[in-house]
């Protein structure tokens, strides 16, 4: 699951890693052995695949998604929407961005 969402973004499961704040040798371990991922990563994974198919209703291909992601924006107080969904609260606000936008309402 983790992987398939790294790639539809078109990152590495390393950077995935990275910036949600998990450690990609447990992420190797799990997979090796079949072990489901914690909660709290599963949570994670979850919220970056919900705030990719909003944004996938923006925008018209999963490159422009994965390279809005990275992209500062002031309605984020200058930070890219990828650096706030390793939290709840951070994936609400790119979520109420994506909604914004998705109604035309240009923040």
């Amino acid at each position: 699951m983790f992987d398939g969402v790294a790639a539809t973004l078109g990152l590495s499961s390393s950077l995935l890693a990275q910036k949600l704040g998990v450690a990609r040798r447990t992420l190797s371990r799990k997979q090796g052995s079949g072990a489901p991922l914690s909660a709290e990563v599963s949570e994670k994974v979850l919220r970056v695949a919900r705030i990719r198919n909003l944004a996938r209703r923006v925008f018209t291909t999963d490159r422009a998604v994965g390279q809005w992601l990275f992209k500062r924006d002031s309605a984020l107080g200058s930070v890219a929407p990828i650096d706030l969904l390793d939290t709840e609260v951070g994936g609400r606000e790119v979520e109420d961005l994506l909604l914004s936008l998705a109604h035309g309402q240009f923040v």
